[in-house]
């Protein structure tokens, strides 16, 4: 924060200084001639007109709205401030009005010139920092990942070890640690895609959802169906995990057997759409409120991707009402 009123203190030091020297130097270049009549009045105004136009263009600039209708509306502000400055000026004395304008255009190009000139450097220097700062982060996170790739592996090896084992004496465990396996492989290398088919994403899904049944038994009684018209349509990869892995949260807080939990699945043309439905047990509503938000990446998270991935194109309801959760996600893919 400091260098940043630092940088801001300098830019408007040296604004000032310019105007400073704007100001006096027609004093100090002819100050020492005789025909010389120093007219404060008038050099004040010459200053406060030029600043206006140098400041509404540096505006302009600085918001980059370089358009038609801006350049044309500037223009004509540029030449009504020289108008009224040289009509200003040659009011009560001999001078030539046209030889006025054509001096002030000059001058007004001029002065403006400098300070878009210094606009430049100063967005220069700032993507020069921009750069570094980028290279600085992408050769950390390089580094993080790198570290991060030793763990997955060293978890793969000893995961099929496992398999290798439970093969000779249990297949229904082997089955389910070559599950846990794929899963993991799945949220290492493709969770980091831009995009991912949908069949993928199902069959993660179902991959999730039997590794669930495993651990909880009869508890969950799970519903899942997906009627999909094409499984090679794109879909950001783990859009919808954080839902279903909610839903089995919450029902495994539920008392009782053969707790009815909903999942379906459905893609008509380029509508795609997600409807999860779960109990939950109300004793436990603070907590899961909380953990509703802090869970894996978080339905807020969430919330964000859908925003920034598909702005306008998709509508997220979450409801609980007597005892349900209810999520429908609609998304237009086109």
């Amino acid at each position: 924060m400091k260098k940043v009123l630092t940088k801001k203190h300098l830019e408007i030091g040296l604004h000032l200084l310019f105007w400073v020297v704007y100001f006096i130097y027609p004093i100090i270049k002819f100050g020492d001639h005789d025909s010389y009549d120093l007219n404060l009045n008038q050099a004040f105004r010459n200053t406060i007109f030029i600043g206006v136009s140098v400041y509404i263009v540096y505006f302009v600039a600085s918001k980059r709205l370089i358009s038609t209708k801006y350049l044309s509306i500037l223009a004509l502000l540029f030449m009504g401030i020289i108008y009224l400055n040289c009509y200003l000026n040659v009011q009560g004395c001999q001078c030539n009005f046209r030889v006025c304008i054509i001096n002030k255009t000059v001058e007004y190009f001029l002065v403006n010139a400098f300070f878009m000139a210094l606009l430049a450097m100063k967005r220069n220097i700032i993507s020069k920092q921009i750069l570094e700062r980028t290279e600085k982060e992408k050769v950390q996170a390089e580094l993080k990942s790198l570290k991060a790739q030793m763990n997955p592996h060293f978890l793969f090896n000893t995961l099929n070890m496992l398999y290798s084992n439970a093969m000779q004496k249990d297949e229904v465990l082997a089955d389910k640690i070559l599950k846990l396996s794929d899963s993991l492989h799945y949220l290492l290398h493709e969770g980091d895609k831009e995009r991912v088919t949908l069949s993928q994403e199902i069959e993660f899904i179902c991959g999730f959802i039997d590794l669930q049944k495993a651990r909880l038994g009869e508890k969950i009684d799970v519903q899942f169906s997906d009627q999909i018209d094409n499984s090679k349509q794109n879909i950001p990869p783990l859009l919808l995990i954080p839902f279903i892995e909610n839903a089995f949260k919450y029902s495994s807080m539920v008392e009782g057997k053969n707790i009815p939990l909903i999942i379906r699945i459905n893609l008509v043309g380029n509508s795609f759409n997600l409807y999860v439905e779960n109990k939950f047990n109300q004793s436990y509503v603070t907590n899961q409120s909380i953990t509703w938000k802090e869970s894996g990446i978080g339905i807020e998270n969430v919330r964000r991707r859908l925003a920034l991935l598909f702005p306008s194109k998709h509508k997220l309801s979450i409801d609980s009402n007597h005892n349900v959760f209810k999520v429908t996600l609609e998304i237009d893919l086109e």
